[in-house]
């Protein structure tokens, strides 16, 4: 996957938006009926799985879903609740197209503000054709933009949140983790930092999933899903890598012309795409890393993929100190909101002990 297509949205970002600019009116209206759109004419998921019109495969996905539920709740010590116990079907690819902006020679997201989830790095629309317009907007200000598909959004526990058609596009392991990172946000999201919440959820659905093959006996299925993991890790700090690099070039920005920074940038991203067809060609795997061979690749692009990716290794640690026990990770994770507000370098320095 490699965030190719992203993982979720919190939708009240986008609620807290429309409430805060006279001059999103629009945007807001647009907001307010997107998300009724997503969150009326639910089919509860028994229902669904009984009816008869359902097709085998969407039923076997539902029952799925069921057990992913009670595993969660009973097994990982998540906030349940009543959350993806209804299923809403999507005629379109994503639940939220997701806007990422940063400056032309930075590798740092531009943040908006918000009253009730603090400062998030990227604005969501329900319409994609309002995100590519507002993407060209940013563009036209001259930011690099990234416009990424969200697959499932949450609501942080404020509301129950419908199972989409949009979280069944992939395997039963990338189901369960899509379905384990929303409950991990649902049950514990600190407000005002976008990676550490998206990496202590993607580190926790990772082991999660783990758990979840292990119980079951599924030996090769675990073994498999570790490969896709280790291929992540490998292009986790190959990511690392081209940021850091980046991130060396722009601090010249003050003394190299703009000519010569913008064919440094474009240097390393060409080779950044060189190293994926290794990687891709390396792991025999024809259509992995589609989206970053194929298509742009630029600061929000890195920017936004780092979010996800690359302070997962923290939280793994976390996960082992914990000795893998769901609820201790949970009571870890929630002991360690001080330590967020003196970096993640500090953070790692502790976990480190």
């Amino acid at each position: 996957m490699f965030l190719s297509k992203l993982i979720s949205f919190s939708i009240l970002t986008i609620f807290a938006t429309g409430l805060t600019s006279c001059s999103t009116a629009k945007y807001y209206s647009h907001a307010v009926v997107g998300h009724l759109q997503l969150t009326t004419w639910l089919t509860p998921i028994q229902k669904a799985i009984e009816q008869n019109d359902t097709n085998k495969e969407l039923r076997r996905q539902l029952e799925l879903v069921t057990e992913l539920r009670d595993f969660a709740e009973n097994k990982l010590s998540l906030d349940v609740g009543k959350a993806y116990s209804k299923y809403k079907h999507l005629d379109r690819s994503a639940a939220v197209w997701v806007v990422y902006a940063a400056s032309t020679f930075s590798t740092k997201l531009q943040t908006w503000k918000y009253p009730i989830v603090g400062e998030y790095q990227s604005k969501g629309f329900f319409k994609e054709r309002m995100a590519k317009e507002y993407s060209v907007k940013l563009h036209s200000k001259g930011y690099d933009v990234y416009v990424g598909e969200a697959a499932a959004y949450s609501t942080l526990g404020w509301f129950s949140d419908p199972l989409l058609s949009t979280f069944l596009d992939d395997t039963d392991e990338e189901l369960a983790e899509t379905l384990f990172h929303e409950l991990a946000h649902r049950t514990y999201y600190l407000k005002g930092d976008t990676m550490f919440n998206e990496s202590f959820a993607t580190s926790f659905a990772q082991k999660s999933v783990q758990l979840w093959l292990k119980e079951k006996g599924e030996e090769k299925r675990l073994e498999k899903y570790r490969k896709k993991l280790k291929r992540r890790d490998e292009f986790r700090s190959l990511l690392q890598e081209t940021k850091n690099g980046l991130s060396l070039i722009y601090k010249n920005v003050n003394n190299d012309s703009v000519a010569i920074l913008q064919k440094r940038k474009q240097d390393s991203i060409q080779s950044f795409k060189a190293t994926c067809i290794t990687l891709r060609k390396k792991w025999n795997s024809p259509e992995s890393l589609k989206s970053w061979i194929d298509e742009e690749v630029n600061n929000a692009k890195i920017a936004a993929s780092s979010v996800y990716l690359l302070k997962v290794p923290y939280f793994n640690r976390l996960w082992d100190r914990a000795k893998q026990n769901p609820n201790a990770y949970l009571e870890m994770v929630k002991a360690l909101e001080w330590r967020k507000a003196i970096s993640f370098p500090v953070l790692a320095a502790f976990l480190s002990f």
